[in-house]
């Protein structure tokens, strides 16, 4: 993807006059035995230098290019519309179009193109079920900008999304529920989702990028978290030739397992062991209380849950660490819930479906963003539509409408026989992954940048840790000596879903760029975020490792903290 560049002919004529005179100076002779040399010829005049590469086109061309694209089809998809973006310092010291298109039946696609492009492109991922467009810019209520990505402000690069296929706000093709009807429409949106908005994305923004400035990306990048963060890792093994670094945030690269693991628990609900989300919240308080100053700090935060070792059973209602309320203590039968959420979930020959979730609040699961309730938790929500997409079977859904209610598939959920569904058909719905072909990306020498939050109550970093670590060693075993040259996984200290995908909150812009176009490979980052009114700072390590206070220094500080084994 990288331009190369050739030395002109005349500069090389002139180099070979010039190698031809040092030869000469290197040569004994003379009468007389004098020792003298041959006279050195008076050097050539120097070749006028070679002329400067074409300068790109002007702001006024780019605006012209801007209003040219509307109505036009590129790559299969119609552009409904530009807009024009001009400076604004200091959210964006250079201007910008906005191209907006769409293909049938719901794929609706953003591009952004700057005026100081630097030959960056970058693909942002979706999330939950997708619908909405994560826009380069952000707008107060009277349209004016209030932020712009610094993928654009700072990088200078085409910015690049969809919506996924679908519209959240027409409930009509809003997903899940809009994969249901068996119409063509319903398929193409269903395959947009899974992997087919991805690709069309690519190939409309890599030809609107030429459409303004003549020639492709010289560097590309795609980046997402939970449903971006698959879509990340299908476009490393989908599309390997257009990518040369990837961040990949927040999934598991097994959403088979992923799904397994999601109704498991979604099957609770609507049952005496369906947990409270009053309930997982003091749950989570008993395992701050009791794991608080194991990463060091007694600060009420847990930047390791996965060493906190509280055992669910010690929370039953009567044991001496339960809760006093008896309406926040757990009953008899809801133990094995939170039991099963942090241990394993294991098939009858002993295999892991899906590995084992840290200690963290799994109640804020029902606020996530784009993914359906199903009664205390999204797993049901998030989990019946990929169930769906696996076995076309409506009563994976919650109805009516989809996720608000208990499917009635669960109560027919059988472990060791929905997994190997769950995975076959998502396989051959084109939504789950290749660990295969995401290794051979690796060793080919493009970079993956994966990460989790520790504490993620959505999907499981240890599973995401599994998974990563399978992927390693086939990319070992493909003759790369070190997968680490090439892909390195993070965990985010923190116990939310998502939290670190803000490009604020983590630097992953830099990171992938620096290490693509540098050849600076990741060792450490930095987590800004806020608890309460508190801004902090903590490291960001490369799995396994962990922050842990070192003894003195402020807390809320990332210096006062070491990645530790």
């Amino acid at each position: 993807m990288r331009d190369e560049k050739c030395l002109p002919r005349a500069l090389l004529s002139t180099g070979l006059l010039l190698a031809a005179g040092l030869a000469l100076q290197g040569c004994g002779g003379g009468g007389g035995g004098s020792g003298g040399f041959l006279p050195i010829p008076a050097p050539a005049s120097a070749p006028a230098p070679p002329a400067p590469p074409p300068a790109g086109p002007s702001v006024e061309q780019l605006k012209s290019s801007c209003n040219a694209l509307k109505g036009q089809v590129i790559e299969g998809v119609t552009v409904t519309g530009t807009v024009r973006f001009e400076a604004k310092a200091p959210l964006y010291t250079a201007g910008f179009c906005q191209v907006l298109g769409t293909r049938a039946p719901f794929l609706d696609i953003e591009i952004d193109v700057p005026d100081n492009w630097t030959g960056r492109y970058w693909q942002q991922g979706g999330g939950g079920f997708d619908g909405r467009i994560a826009s380069v810019v952000t707008t107060d209520p009277g349209g004016a900008v209030t932020a712009v990505s610094p993928v654009l402000a700072l990088k200078g690069a085409v910015y690049a999304a969809s919506n996924g296929g679908n519209r959240a706000n027409v409930p009509a093709q809003a997903a899940p529920g809009v994969w249901i009807g068996g119409t063509d429409d319903a398929r193409q949106s269903a395959a947009d989702y899974a992997y087919a908005a991805g690709g069309t994305t690519l190939r409309f923004g890599k030809a609107v990028a030429k459409a303004f400035f003549g020639k492709t990306p010289s560097h590309s990048y795609f980046n997402g978290c939970s449903n971006g963060g698959r879509n990340a890792y299908i476009a490393a093994q989908r599309w390997p030739d257009e990518f040369d670094g990837i961040v990949a945030g927040c999934e598991t690269m097994d959403m088979g397992g992923a799904v397994t693991g999601l109704m498991n628990t979604a099957a609770k609900a609507a049952t005496p062991a369906e947990i409270s989300p009053a309930q997982y919240a003091a749950a989570y308080a008993a395992a701050v209380t009791a794991c608080d100053a194991g990463d060091g700090a007694t600060d009420g935060y847990l930047a390791n849950p996965g060493a906190c070792a509280l055992p669910a059973a010690s929370l039953q209602c009567g044991q001496p660490g339960a809760n006093a309320d008896p309406t926040l203590c757990l009953s008899a039968a809801q133990v094995p819930t939170l039991a099963g959420l942090l241990g394993n979930l294991t098939l009858a020959g002993g295999a892991t479906a899906y590995s084992k979730y840290n200690w963290t609040n799994f109640a804020p699961v029902s606020a996530i963003p784009g993914v359906p309730a199903l009664g205390v938790t999204s797993y049901g929500g998030l989990g019946g539509g990929f169930a769906f997409l696996a076995t076309n079977d409506p009563l994976w859904f919650g109805a009516p409408p989809p996720g608000t209610a208990p499917a009635p598939n669960l109560a027919s959920f059988d472990l060791n026989r929905d997994y190997y569904v769950f995975s076959s058909g998502l396989q051959r719905a084109g939504a789950d992954h290749d660990r295969n072909a995401i290794a051979a990306y690796v060793a080919s020498g493009r970079k993956l940048l994966s990460w989790h939050d520790a504490g993620d109550p959505l999907l499981s970093a240890n599973d995401h840790m599994r998974n990563f670590a399978t992927m390693s060693s086939t990319a070992k075993a493909l003759g790369l000596a070190d997968p680490r040259s090439n892909a390195r996984l993070f965990i985010v200290p923190a116990s939310s879903h998502g939290a670190g995908g803000n490009l604020n909150e983590v630097d992953w812009l830099a990171a992938i760029i620096d290490w693509v176009e540098g050849g600076k490979a990741p060792e450490q980052l930095t987590y800004n975020f806020r608890v309460g009114a508190t801004a902090r700072t903590m490291p960001v390590c490369e799995s396994p490792r962990y922050p842990r206070y070192n003894g003195s220094g402020d807390v809320n500080s990332a210096a006062s903290f070491t990645c530790t084994p």
